[in-house]
């Protein structure tokens, strides 16, 4: 980031004055709000008191030589080092100290740290923050960052009232790119939402508005422009035209490598991986969704990484490789099982990828009843049966939080999950329904790329063979165009010259090596040929206890729960050799 960017953020956030607190009334109407929230910290939320000086008086230049810390910090923000921007924060809180008009300079304290904590995916924590920044009501500097984050956490939590509620900020003539990069994310933020709702033509303007002013302004780096690019891409995708989609996400993943937003990285990644699947290239969809995988534990992103390997299941699934996708279902299932100390949205998306995984790999040994669970010794078992009122509540929930483009996934699922257990008219049911809402709203693409057993059924519709109990007789032409592009796609699919089994072994390796540090690496080597805890001390000239705590966050990046866990996984991925002797114990 260039000086010229610092200078930006200095006369935009730079020249705070104390203003009057809000009325009492207000404050407590932004907080109820907040779901599933507790009350800020007293350290950034306490009760706006009258200030009065201590000790010696401070020169008021003291507040001004702030100002470049707290540019700084935005620079940090703007660039995607979260961790970074917290502890610049702390440290320039440090700094205040009794100052008499310190209260605006710590509510654009407030407002870094809400940025940063929505960067972690900490919804919960950043809206506790975000509100801490309003205190003196929304004509600060920084407001409009607050009000944001804000809106982000409210969708996050699933809360379209309080979303909705937010006040909006208009950027002016010429803002400062501060000011344009919220403007910007509060369009993509209303594009992700149409599009949620299945709204493409308005989700369609409203990225492409967003997009304009990340170009019209030049709103920091490239990756600051990816949800609504991605946003865009998804359209696209819906609408059948997969080459503009690819390109528009491709060109942003490099970014998204080096400093993106959560958001953009689950969009992208999931998008170009589809695409991938699609075409027949199933080594080149797990490789993105392995290099996924790595950049949820690079940046600590569980709901990144649950996205990644509920898709991994999906495409093992579909390739007849049901041990590498238990395999997957099991990390997913330790996962979800680790998910405690996430934000209430993350556990939320990621309950939702593991009963999808779940649902997936049932179905799956429902149509290959001989296949059977790779390792039968592991303590995670995941069930050979479709558990239906998991589906129906998680579908139930996907609506209620006004996700109905989410929910199309899941219904398609539940319509095959009824198939399987015998309840066609049922299927057949939920399926008039969801083609209804899909013909409405003009999705294609998704419901193309449906299943083979939802594709029959719609095909025995259009063809006459099935009859359902309601009158479907203006959905025909909707669905027979669907079967027909359907056809199309696999006539011109490039046949699979990456298969899985040629491939995914270089793919398990690039990614162990972006995850785990070289020590690990070592460590989970010596552990495959059957050291101990204390032998592996002995080889590497270091304390038992140095051994234990490299295996404890090793567990945690391969989403494993013991020894045996992590050997067998990492003989599985080609990480390590099996000595042939029993395992040691911890």
């Amino acid at each position: 980031m260039n000086e010229a960017f610092v200078c930006d953020i200095h006369q935009e956030a730079g020249h705070l004055q104390p203003r009057a607190a809000p009325p009492r009334g207000q404050s407590d109407a932004l907080v109820t709000r907040a779901l599933h929230v507790v009350p800020p910290a007293p350290v950034f939320v306490d009760d706006v008191q009258p200030l009065t000086r201590v000790g010696r008086e401070r020169p008021a230049a003291s507040v001004a030589r702030i100002h470049p810390d707290l540019a700084r910090a935005w620079q940090m923000v703007i660039r995607g080092e979260a961790a970074e921007a917290l502890l610049s924060a702390q440290r320039i809180e440090g700094q205040v100290g009794p100052l008499t008009d310190a209260v605006a300079v710590r509510c654009e304290i407030s407002a870094v740290r809400a940025a940063a904590l929505l960067l972690q995916d900490d919804a919960g924590a950043a809206l506790a923050a975000a509100l801490s920044a309003l205190r003196l009501g929304t004509t600060t500097p920084t407001a409009h960052v607050a009000l944001t984050v804000c809106r982000c956490a409210y969708l996050r939590l699933g809360d379209a009232e309080s979303f909705y509620a937010v006040e909006r900020r208009a950027p002016d003539g010429q803002p400062g790119r501060l000011r344009a990069i919220t403007a910007m994310l509060d369009l993509a933020l209303d594009a992700a939402v149409e599009f949620a709702q299945m709204h493409f033509n308005a989700a369609r303007l409203l990225a492409d508005d967003a997009l304009d002013v990340a170009r019209r302004f030049g709103a920091g780096p490239a990756t600051i422009d990816a949800l609504p690019a991605c946003v865009m891409a998804q359209v696209l995708y819906e609408e059948g035209r997969v080459d503009e989609s690819e390109a528009l996400v491709a060109a942003r993943l490099p970014g998204i490598r080096q400093g993106g937003a959560i958001e953009g990285a689950v969009r992208a990644y999931g998008l170009l991986a589809r695409i991938a699947a699609n075409r027949r290239q199933p080594g080149q969809a797990l490789l993105l969704l392995a290099e996924a995988d790595a950049l949820g534990i690079k940046r600590n992103w569980p709901r990144l990484r649950a996205a990644s390997l509920a898709q991994q299941v999906e495409i093992h699934v579909a390739a007849d490789r049901f041990d590498e996708a238990t395999l997957c279902a099991q990390r997913l299932a330790v996962l979800a099982g680790q998910c405690g100390a996430a934000s209430s949205s993350a556990r939320f998306e990621i309950a939702r990828y593991h009963v999808l995984a779940e649902a997936r790999l049932a179905l799956a040994r429902t149509h290959s009843p001989t296949c059977a669970p790779a390792f039968p010794q592991a303590p995670i078992q995941i069930s050979a049966a479709v558990d239906l009122a998991a589906l129906r509540q998680l579908h139930c929930d996907t609506v209620l939080r006004r996700d109905r483009y989410g929910a199309v996934t899941i219904a398609l699922l539940l319509i095959e999950a009824l198939l399987v257990a015998g309840l066609r008219d049922d299927a057949l049911e939920a399926l008039v329904t969801l083609l209804k809402q899909a013909a409405s709203a003009g999705l294609q693409q998704t419901l193309v790329d449906c299943s083979e057993r939802v594709a029959k059924l719609i095909d025995g519709m259009v063809r006459g063979s099935i009859v359902p109990a309601s009158d479907v007789r203006e959905l025909l032409p909707y669905a027979g165009a669907l079967m027909s592009r359907r056809r199309r796609s696999a006539a011109h699919a490039q046949p699979a010259c990456d298969t899985v089994r040629d491939t995914v072994r270089d793919i398990a390796r690039s990614v162990a090596a972006m995850g785990l540090s070289e020590r690990e690496r070592v460590i989970i080597g010596l552990m495959g040929r059957g050291l101990t805890n204390k032998q592996i001390a002995i080889r590497l000239c270091i304390a038992p206890e140095t051994v234990k705590s490299h295996a404890k966050h090793l567990y945690s990046k391969l989403s494993v729960r013991n020894r045996i866990e992590a050997v067998t996984l990492a003989s599985r991925l080609g990480l390590v050799r099996l000595s042939g002797c029993g395992h040691a114990g911890d």
